[in-house]
């Protein structure tokens, strides 16, 4: 019955989304209340009867509400970090031989099955571990600080202590002109 109950609702969808398109069509022509009000009564008799049957309003547009995807449970992170650096370093090889085979301007019957065993890679690393892999196929690396040079202590000479010389002189806005 769930099977029948299926297939019948997915008609039913099927014609609402049709006499949708309908009621929008003849409201965009400015029709007549005489024309569209038996459309929208046969539209909302449709939808009383999906209801009727599933249980629940139909989807505006008829369409069926996807389903939301479920969260990947999370996977111990030392379980798993020797296995995705494998397919880490897989993605990285399997990118290398796309690139090459685009560069040489291979026929898409070569290319095609490349990707998508790249394609494959990406997600078995995404299912281990909960992210998408990283561009290129090598995890990012977080950049090491610059170290620090000091800046050498100033020494203080007769000369420099008794004079200063500007060399640099600002400029006002006249004199720029």
């Amino acid at each position: 019955p769930a099977a029948a109950t299926s297939g019948d609702a997915d008609k039913i969808l099927e014609q609402i989304a049709e006499q949708g398109n309908v009621v929008r069509v003849l409201k965009s022509e400015k029709a007549g209340k005489d024309k569209i009000k038996p459309a929208v009564d046969q539209l909302l008799a449709l939808k009383k009867q999906y209801k009727d049957l599933t249980g629940v309003d139909a989807p505006a547009g008829g369409k069926p509400a996807a389903k939301p995807a479920a969260a990947p449970a999370p996977v111990p992170a030392a379980a798993t970090s020797g296995d995705a650096d494998k397919i880490l370093e897989q993605i990285a090889e399997q990118g290398n031989v796309v690139r090459v085979l685009k560069s040489e301007k291979a026929g898409k019957d070569k290319i095609k099955p490349a990707v998508d065993q790249l394609l494959a890679l990406k997600k078995q690393y995404k299912d281990l571990t909960g992210v998408d892999a990283p561009a290129g196929g090598k995890p990012a690396a977080k950049p090491a600080p610059a170290p620090v040079a000091a800046a050498p202590a100033p020494v203080a000479t007769e000369a420099s202590s008794l004079k200063v010389t500007r060399f640099w002189k600002p400029f006002t806005s006249k004199e720029m002109l």
